[in-house]
């Protein structure tokens, strides 16, 4: 049986009506410690010193007891509060999953008209669940059910009992209250000894009251209730942010077990129809080890484990209907056909229903496989244990991962199959030599030091790969001719000899030190190698004196080849551009980092044309469409500004070489021409010099002619630049 789709929308749908009730929850929480902090606010401490110890006066000391006392009072109000409140919204919780399990019940078996039995939900239900300690009535305190378990009311009729709500615990052991009272009793200490420290090593009351509540002192209530629990969490100060996630840890985790147990009783009272159920858990890099395991596996009713397995668990299950049994009796019954629009949610995209976590890992780029297995060597393991014949990526998860949920240890593994082959390629031996590039498909490539993100790799790959996308591109522009042509032949040929790494990397990509075994040792010896000659040439340059001292800790930690260090180095050099930029590179290498969007794609030659174009109309406003150019008749922002996201690369990637043509023609020197000259083909040139070369360097390669027409000077700067570069090299 495939599972209906509505399963896993109501998961989606039970994970954000838990993080409703916890950030209502923790906003009470917070206007408390808020309250408590302006109060504080008030207080003006006068310190007097005797000796070593520090003097309040006492009606002041009496003031700070008084918060303190009125925080406490408020704190174990709110517990309990939030406890009485939280059983209301257990017992809808439990009604609803009742009767949604029910009702998918009766849909699957409809066309063999099966009887389905309900299940009668008492009303002390949750609140046993939330007030009951199981350890106090003497009941087994296992999560599974016995047939006991259920009252017969009459046919069909089964009850889902206080009894049973007694016998449901947090992970850890506590009830419901007791944790939330646990999160008041805790804060209270917290609070007394944050005043206290506080005022006995002289701050000030402010000063205390910022430490407490962070942030969201700032905050009004309507401002909180649009935030999330993990904004009001990174907002807040020592006395909320842990508080914050705790509540939303409780809510979470209840929510999730009797949301489970509720489910397992509709499928104990139909053990004919579904006597198996199966194990769900969500596909994503943060589901635990033992959910991972668990994914995809069918248990006996009773006979296996069920969620949550520990706090913040996410997993669930669904029914197991067994309809080749059920068709004996009900031969009218039609079992729903499977097809290829049974897919499952997943982190990155839908996938088959029947691809368990192991499987779905498998297809995953390494850098989701390394921050879901934590180490390069374990993903190692993985990829073999899986290629294995008769094996998959489901069998090699539940290899690395023992039944109780631990994992197994690297010298383990090695132990039980063997040592790997290969060494490790990591941050920490940075040795193997991959190829400056690769040439998988059979083409001629007139680019140079192409590097990419894995993610990167993955969406060119429909271009047959980034080196490619780069190559097609700057064919196309050549292919239009003229100075364009001859000027960028030479930027090519300063790429080549200044052995530049040309990265690239996907729109709100992070940095991940696992990124680096993808560059090879070879290629960034090579382009320090031309960097020193530039800081060798020009050692009078205000920006390489003011460069020079990290410029010898970037050689002292790539020489060293491992450390933190030289991952502090990689990642400034290498890592993906943040929102506000879409491309960077540093006097201190010689590395260009580029961004590419979801719609980038290689410039054909009626893109390169229409490309041009739009650069040509930077420089001549004759040849703007004024009824449709944005900017009219003053300066462009940027000279890449001007073109949608799928070519704007292009235009970002010359200017950022156009800063390392700079760095090495002349120490990255300023503007040699008059003062009466056109200086500026951006309003971004105005920014600095380094901008101004870049921008024109930009419209040297594009709008050559237009260039030299509108500004000479600023044409020869850049082209003397671009010689001196050629010949340092």
């Amino acid at each position: 049986m495939s599972i209906p789709e509505v399963f896993f929308r109501e998961t989606i749908d039970l994970n954000r009506y838990s993080n409703k009730v916890a950030k209502e929850y923790a906003i009470t929480y917070n206007k408390i410690i808020i309250s408590a902090a302006k109060q504080l606010k008030q207080i003006n401490i006068v310190q007097a010193k005797a000796g070593e110890a520090v003097i309040v006066a006492p009606q002041t000391r009496k003031r700070l007891r008084s918060i303190i006392k009125q925080a406490k009072d408020s704190l174990n109000k709110w517990s309990s509060a939030s406890a009485k409140d939280f059983k209301g919204q257990l017992q809808g919780v439990a009604l609803l999953q009742r009767d949604f399990i029910v009702n998918e019940l009766k849909k699957v078996t409809a066309s063999g008209n099966i009887p389905i039995n309900s299940v009668a939900i008492s009303p002390k239900y949750a609140e046993s669940v939330i007030f009951t300690d199981p350890t106090q009535v003497n009941i087994f305190t296992s999560s599974k059910f016995t047939e006991d378990d259920f009252i017969n009311f009459g046919s069909g009729k089964f009850e889902l009992t206080a009894r049973q709500g007694a016998a449901i615990t947090l992970p850890n052991g506590d009830t419901v209250e007791k944790a939330f009272r646990g999160i008041a009793v805790g804060q209270q200490q917290k609070l007394a000894l944050a005043i206290r420290s506080g005022v006995f090593s002289g701050q000030t009351t402010q000063q205390i009251a910022r430490r407490l509540v962070g942030k969201l002192e700032f905050d009004s209530a309507r401002s909180m209730g649009k935030q999330t629990i993990k904004k009001l969490a990174n907002r807040g100060g020592e006395s909320i942010k842990l508080a914050n996630y705790q509540v939303q840890t409780i809510v979470r985790t209840s929510i999730n077990q009797v949301r489970n147990e509720a489910s397992q009783s509709v499928y104990a009272a139909n053990k004919k129809i579904a006597p198996k159920y199966e194990y769900v858990a969500t596909l994503d890099s943060r589901t635990s080890p033992i959910c991972q395991r668990l994914d995809g596996r069918e248990f006996a009713y009773n006979k296996g484990p069920t969620p949550p397995q520990h706090f913040n668990c996410r997993s669930t299950t669904v029914p197991v209907v067994d309809f080749d049994g059920l068709q004996k009796d009900y031969p009218g019954l039609e079992k729903p056909p499977e097809t290829f629009l049974d897919t499952r949610p997943s982190i990155t995209g839908r996938v088959p229903q029947n691809q368990a976590y192991g499987d779905w890992l498998l297809n995953q780029d390494e850098e989701l496989q390394i921050k879901t297995l934590g180490s390069l060597d374990r993903v190692r393991f993985f990829k073999r244990l899986a290629r294995k014949k008769g094996s998959s990526g489901q069998t090699a998860i539940r290899q690395l991962i023992r039944n109780d949920g631990t994992e197994l240890s690297l010298e383990q593994l090695e132990k039980k199959y063997g040592k790997l082959r290969k060494p490790r390629v990591t941050a920490e031996s940075f040795i193997k030599d991959i190829p400056v590039i690769t040439k998988e498909k059979p083409f001629t490539s007139i680019a140079t030091g192409v590097f990419d993100t894995q993610k990167a790799a993955s969406y060119t790959a429909k271009f047959g790969g980034t080196e490619k996308m780069i190559s097609d591109s700057l064919e196309s522009l050549e292919s239009v001719g003229g100075l364009t042509a001859v000027n960028s032949k030479k930027m090519r040929n300063f790429l080549k000899k200044s052995k530049q790494i040309n990265n690239f990397a996907m729109r709100d990509e992070r940095w991940n030190k696992s990124q680096i075994g993808r560059y090879s040792k070879k290629a960034i010896n090579d382009q320090l190698k031309t960097t020193e000659k530039a800081f060798d040439a020009f050692q009078t340059a205000s920006d390489n004196r003011e460069q020079i001292e990290y410029f010898t800790a970037v050689k002292s930690a790539i020489k060293q080849g491992e450390g933190k260090n030289f991952e502090r180095i990689m990642r400034n050099m290498l890592k993906p551009c943040g929102k506000g930029y879409s491309g960077y590179t540093t006097t201190t290498s010689s590395v260009v980092n580029t961004k590419l969007y979801e719609v980038a794609k290689p410039l054909n030659k009626t893109d390169i044309k229409n490309f041009i174009k739009q650069k040509k109309a930077i420089l001549n406003e004759d040849l703007r469409d004024k009824s449709k150019y944005v900017f009219r008749n003053v300066k462009v922002p940027s000279t890449s500004s001007i073109h949608d996201r799928d070519v704007s690369w292009f235009s970002t990637m010359v200017h950022e070489i156009g800063h390392q043509v700079h760095f090495k023609g002349s120490g990255a020197g300023a503007f040699t021409g008059g003062r009466l000259d056109f200086r500026f083909v951006s309003t971004y040139a105005t920014k600095n010099r380094f901008e101004q070369f870049a921008e024109a360097f930009t419209m040297y390669i594009f709008d050559p002619e237009g260039l030299q027409t509108k500004a000479p000077s600023l044409y020869k700067w850049v082209d003397d630049n671009l010689n001196s570069a050629l010949k340092l090299l």
